[in-house]
């Protein structure tokens, strides 16, 4: 199951993928755009008014009740980094037109589009043509609250700021939701700028999973979205992903919250990417390193030798690197640190063995299966490979991870690389176990 895709023009594409599997369908508008450190927070708040009111439907009471006169439509706001491509827009699960009432005449997903349409192109705009000051100010506080809540999650928090070293002379190393100075200083009028520039530079990608045949969404799409679209064909040209192969050196940062427990994150280099053939064989890797339920991590870090509350790996095939997360007591951050880079050695070395690397297989096999059962998911899935121009199927990407053999897991291990290392240092005493107990949830 690959989606086929319809150019319907310069700037508008169509992904439909057609399934008679799910009673519930999808479709989203996503558009791609660069990362610019000098606009990324202004995207973030922009999505976040728009969806407060637009000319039709001027409050988030009057919107929610046409969403409820369509069956119940959940509709939402997408904004999240893919590689160094920032990507937004609003996507929404529909019923299929078969499973409405018999005598409803009612073209949900024309409907649906419609609003879609409302939100990004007709906000509601105050009388000189701004974005209403009332609505700015409130998500401005909603997104500065966001920034400092980080710090009630310090994993959350310890990964956010490994992160941010890890690629800090890269675009994705740039806050998404930006700095408090930042927000302090966003005006409607720089707002209302910024969704101009947007729009006339945007190129959409709307994606349909579901029932409808591939030639009714264009028909509808084309019917929709077409007379908004700028008549130019200029649109922003998205660089790919940069990608680092390998650390130079080890960057160490370290930092400290009044928390009981502690957060080591480690970010490595793998080289190895979405793009690359030796994807497979990095990805079945990463899972006999931190993520199977026999990973080395976990049996080794947190169970042999107790020395953490929880241990994982984390692969960004997007960016070819890994980030490994310890929660443990400040105390044990030496030995938690010399035990982890021990099992990436033993993994480059070959010390695993055929449980270990079925094991993975079976949770990959396991992961991607899952993947079938949900619109929101497929959606996910072929909209990041189309972001890397790479078009295989599920069955395809499972038969890829079954295939990945001893050899092939060593040849990525020992391409793999410590970049960064973060500590984020709990001062406060422990609480009983109670921080721990959490963080086991």
């Amino acid at each position: 199951m690959v989606p086929n895709t319809y150019q319907l023009a310069p700037r508008l594409n169509v992904r439909a993928c057609q399934t008679e599997k799910l009673k519930a369908g999808m479709i989203s508008l996503s558009i791609v755009l660069p990362i610019r450190r000098e606009s990324a927070h202004l995207t973030s708040l922009l999505l976040s008014v728009l969806h407060r009111g637009t000319q039709s439907y001027p409050t988030i009471a009057a919107l929610n009740r046409k969403l409820d006169y369509l069956f119940g439509t959940e509709m939402s706001v997408r904004n999240y980094y893919r590689g160094d491509r920032h990507v937004i827009g609003v996507a929404a699960d529909l019923l299929g037109q078969e499973y409405l009432p018999v005598d409803c005449d009612l073209d949900l997903m024309e409907e649906v589009l419609l609003v879609m349409r409302e939100i990004l192109f007709h906000p509601l705009l105050d009388e000189n043509g701004l974005f209403c000051e009332r609505y700015v100010e409130s998500e401005k506080r909603l997104q500065r609250d966001a920034i400092r809540s980080l710090k009630n999650s310090p994993r959350a928090y310890a990964i956010e700021h490994c992160s941010r070293t890890l690629y800090e002379n890269e675009p994705c190393g740039v806050p998404i939701y930006g700095t408090e100075e930042q927000i302090a200083a966003i005006t409607p009028e720089c707002l209302t700028a910024h969704w101009k520039e947007l729009v006339a530079n945007m190129q959409f990608d709307c994606f349909y999973v579901g029932p409808e045949s591939a030639e009714r969404v264009c028909a509808r799409v084309e019917k929709i979205l077409m007379p908004e679209l700028p008549r130019e064909e200029r649109a922003w040209k998205v660089p790919a992903s940069t990608v680092v192969r390998r650390a130079e050196s080890i960057k160490r940062r370290e930092e400290e919250l009044p928390v009981s427990q502690g957060q080591l994150v480690i970010g490595m280099r793998t080289g190895v990417t979405l793009c690359d053939d030796d994807y497979y064989a990095c990805a079945v890797a990463n899972e006999i390193l931190g993520v199977s339920p026999v990973s080395k991590l976990f049996v080794n870090v947190r169970e042999k030798h107790g020395l953490c509350y929880h241990c994982s790996s984390h692969y960004n095939m997007y960016k070819g690197t890994i980030l490994i997360n310890c929660g443990l007591l400040p105390e044990n951050r030496s030995l938690a640190e010399t035990e982890i880079l021990k099992q990436i050695a033993a993994l480059a070395s070959g010390d695993f063995d055929d449980g270990e690397l079925m094991a993975a297989k079976m949770s990959l096999e396991n992961s991607y299966r899952q993947i079938e059962d949900s619109a929101t998911a497929l959606e996910s899935y072929y909209l990041g490979r189309a972001l890397c121009e790479r078009s295989v199927s599920l069955k395809e990407c499972r038969e890829g991870f079954a295939a990945v053999c001893r050899e092939d897991i060593l040849r990525v291990a020992k391409g793999m690389t410590v970049d960064t290392v973060y500590f984020l240092n709990g001062t406060a005493p422990d609480a009983d176990g109670e921080e721990a107990e959490d963080a086991a949830d």
